[in-house]
């Protein structure tokens, strides 16, 4: 049976509307879920509002004793904050500072990074270059007992910083120091003056034609300082590098970008964000021509890597234009936005908002992130996988999501052991080199540590309050007050003298053992005190077992390229 045209046409239409009308039924009926669920989450939200507020109310009203109504509220969101991941945050006055500081790169202070000493601020390292610290001859080890005649004493390393910086270019602080060798304080008036943070640590060459280039963070400005620190080491022959980002805990995404630009071709794609709220969805090219973008390139990772350092160490090793070494890293895969609360930016809110992606596809964030103590307060609560995922590279080799970024080489450095820890722990290291530099001049940069000076800093030691107990012997004490508070010490006390005698022939033979640690430790110390910074890190070279490791893999190209093709075995 045949159809007419027209009837053919009019059948056409039917089935059209009626597809239509379905369509039109399906949009309306998800379109009025999706508002009965908008409905349902803004009622929930404004409910419990109200019940915040009201029980807010009664206990700052009624409560039996009388109720600080900020610190109270501040209370209550740090309670909420704690319900999610630990990045998420109300920033208080401090930290908006910290902030601004990571996303300025730059401040009005003085020009030295501080850290705390026997309960006093103190300068940690040599004043930047230039700085009006530097030009005041502030040195490494100075105790700043005061600033503009408030004693500092047990002063957090927050206040101390904030009180040293200043809103103005130009404005004064007078501040007061305690230096090892000289017996009255020195009282000092610093001009501050717009101080830009170095994410440089070191930047030299190694070996010849091998530089290296430590990055400490990831701060406004970097990507431009590692395309100078690249620029200077070209000039003087560099034709393969090592990127140290160990210990860099990250900061900006984009910056990361920046820096990666350096290595990249011009729209490479090297991370990408994805979040519930589509404009958190990007992705993020490089820019520019890379000043680096064909050499040989190893990237040096540890457990304290994270974030825009797994950016880096990940999509570097992702498209394969590297090799990664060292230890696992941190698996930090979340990013940050901060929020105003109100209208003048008193009060702000860090939170996260998107997740970023690697090359690859694959997310390095560990799962149990969401878990604040051991519970989850989202709606859909993230599973850990027993098993991580798998990805590949560009060249199909195998990488890993779920966790940090797995080194393509894994090697770390031996740990220093638990005496030389505690006598680190304890600043003996830092306080004997700072007399020791005082009263001794050196002839030569490359100095070896002699008996004479091992045996002043024993001395040194010795005659510190320092007391060192071996592992075990908090218990041994628990245990003997035990016998006393219980009346049966009596009983145990000739097997615990005995034991007490072990112990002390314990700490003897950790010592010994430890010379070389010892060694070590006092060399670089002292080599930051005599010639800085730079002589200080230098001095780890010869113990440093991952750019060893890196220096021997940048000798042998066909080693090189072997890891960074597909291996069947990695």
């Amino acid at each position: 049976m045949k159809i007419k045209k027209d009837e053919k046409v009019k059948l056409m239409r039917q089935y059209g509307i009626k597809l239509l009308v379905l369509f039109l039924l399906l949009t309306s009926w998800s379109t009025v879920l999706m508002c009965q669920d908008k409905r349902d989450l803004y009622s929930d939200t404004r409910e419990n509002i109200h019940l915040y507020g009201e029980v807010y109310k009664k206990v700052v009203g009624s409560y039996v004793e009388p109720v600080d109504p900020e610190a109270f509220m501040r209370a209550g969101i740090d309670g909420m904050m704690n319900a999610l991941d630990p990045y998420t945050i109300y920033l208080k006055k401090e930290a908006q500072e910290n902030i601004e500081l990571m996303t300025k790169g730059k401040y009005y202070g003085v020009g030295m990074r501080i850290t705390v000493r026997n309960g006093w601020p103190t300068c940690a390292e040599q004043p930047f270059p230039n700085s009006p610290a530097q030009k005041a001859s502030i040195r490494e080890g100075d105790k700043i007992i005061e600033i503009d005649g408030e004693s500092t004493k047990n002063l957090s390393l927050t206040e101390t910083a904030s009180r040293l910086r200043g809103e103005e270019k130009g404005s004064k602080v007078r501040i007061k120091i305690r230096r090892v060798g000289v017996e009255e304080p020195i009282s000092i008036t610093l001009i501050r003056d717009e101080i830009v943070i170095s994410v440089i640590q070191y930047k030299g060459m190694v070996e010849p034609g091998i530089g290296l280039i430590n990055v400490n963070v990831f701060n406004r400005g970097a990507g431009e300082q590692v395309k100078t620190a690249l620029e200077e080491l070209l000039d003087q022959g560099m034709e393969s590098l090592i990127l140290d980002l160990r210990g860099n805990p990250g900061g900006l995404l984009d910056v990361a970008v920046n820096v990666l630009s350096n290595f990249f071709d011009d729209n490479t794609m090297v991370v990408y964000t994805k979040g519930r709220n589509q404009r958190t969805d990007q992705e993020y090219r490089t820019e520019g021509i890379p000043i680096f973008a064909n050499k040989p390139l190893i990237v040096l990772v540890d457990q304290y890597s994270a974030s825009a350092s797994e950016i880096v160490s990940g999509a570097i090793q992702d498209l394969d234009r590297g090799v990664v070494i060292g230890h696992e890293t941190f698996g930090k895969g979340l990013v940050q936005n901060v929020i105003p609360l109100d209208r003048k930016g008193r009060h702000q809110l860090k939170m996260t908002t998107a997740k970023y992606y690697l090359p690859s596809g694959r997310l390095i964030q560990r799962s149990d992130v969401f878990k604040r103590n051991g519970e989850s307060v989202l709606l859909d609560p993230v599973q850990e996988d027993s098993i991580r995922p798998v990805y590949t590279t560009e060249n199909g080799r195998q990488v890993y999501g779920g966790g940090g970024i797995r080194p393509d080489i894994e090697i770390d450095n031996e740990k220093l052991s638990r005496y030389v820890s505690m006598l680190r722990f304890h600043s003996l290291f830092f306080n004997f080199s700072l007399r020791y530099a005082a009263d001794h001049n050196p002839t030569e940069k490359d100095f070896t540590v002699d008996k004479d000076m091992l045996d002043t800093f024993f001395t040194f030691v010795d005659t510190s309050d320092f007391e060192y107990s071996p592992e075990g012997m908090a218990e041994l004490d628990s245990l003997e007050t035990i016998a006393r508070r219980n009346g049966f010490y009596e009983q145990f006390e000739p097997q615990i003298e005995i034991l007490r005698d072990k112990f002390q022939s314990v700490e003897s033979k950790e010592r010994s053992e430890s010379i070389n640690d010892i060694k070590f430790m006092i060399k670089q110390e002292l080599a930051a005190k005599w010639f800085g910074n730079d002589a200080s890190y230098v001095t780890r070279f010869e113990r440093d077992e991952v750019i060893k490791k890196a220096i021997d893999i940048l000798k042998n190209e066909q080693e090189y390229q072997n890891q960074i093709k597909l291996n069947i075995e990695n």
